[in-house]
C-alpha cells in the first residue's frame, strides 16, 4: 500500500538560482518582464514534482513497464 511522505517545499531562492544558472549556461539575455513569468512556471513544475515524489510506491510497485525490444 502506498503512503505519502512529507517533503519540504522548494525554496524560492533555489528556483531563482536555477533560473539564473540556466540563463547563464545558455547565454540567454532575458528581458526583465520575463523573469516573474519564468519563475512562476518553475514554481508550478517544482510543486508538481514534490507532489509526485511525495507518494511512496515501495519496492513492490513498478512505476512503468520497461521496454525491451
Amino acid at each position: 500500500m502506498s503512503k505519502e511522505l512529507e517533503l519540504p517545499r522548494v525554496e524560492d531562492t533555489a528556483l531563482e538560482q536555477l533560473l539564473d544558472g540556466a540563463l547563464s549556461a545558455h547565454a540567454i539575455a532575458p528581458r526583465p518582464e520575463w523573469r516573474a513569468e519564468a519563475l512562476s512556471y518553475l514554481r508550478a513544475i517544482a510543486d508538481a514534482a514534490t507532489l509526485v515524489r511525495s507518494l511512496d510506491l515501495g519496492d513492490a510497485e513498478e512505476p512503468a513497464p520497461v521496454y525491451r525490444p
